[in-house]
């Protein structure tokens, strides 16, 4: 296995490690919001293309960004969907999502998914967050080197 890999792994193992105190709270944000897994495949889905479902949630009064790490390959074209399951009426019912290394900068309406494409050209860890509201929890995007 990779040190990469490995890295990663240990990653999302202290991210669940931090998140087990508050799973019930979280199973409760669950029921409101799709599951924020990668996203299925579709049958005929050309090789180093990666989806993942994007889900803006509130726990205990705190907006985060799940899942907290995404992984892909350099080179990987990368198709997230992003979802606001933030409960809130206008105008707080729009929340950002940025990765700044990569231009990305969105704001993500509740209920209303938004689609965006990149290629992950450049290796390294970028980080992903709300640019609107610098208190909530981002994430990592982890872009692993061609090997």
């Amino acid at each position: 296995m990779s040190k990469a890999m490995l890295k990663t792994m240990a990653a999302m193992a202290a991210v669940a490690a931090f998140m087990l105190p508050s799973a019930s709270r979280i199973a409760a944000a669950a029921d409101a919001a799709p599951s924020a897994a990668a996203a299925p495949a579709p049958a005929m889905e050309e090789p180093g293309t990666r989806r993942f479902l994007l889900v803006s949630v509130e726990v205990d009064n705190t907006k985060f960004w799940l899942p907290s790490v995404i992984a892909v390959e350099q080179g990987d074209k990368v198709t997230l969907t992003l979802m606001n399951q933030v409960p809130g009426a206008a105008p707080s019912d729009k929340h950002g999502f940025t990765i700044p290394a990569y231009n990305i900068a969105e704001v993500v309406t509740h209920g209303t998914p938004k689609t965006i494409t990149f290629l992950a050209d450049k290796p390294g860890v970028f980080p992903y967050f709300c640019q609107l509201h610098p208190g909530h929890v981002g994430g990592s995007l982890i872009v692993e080197p061609k090997k």
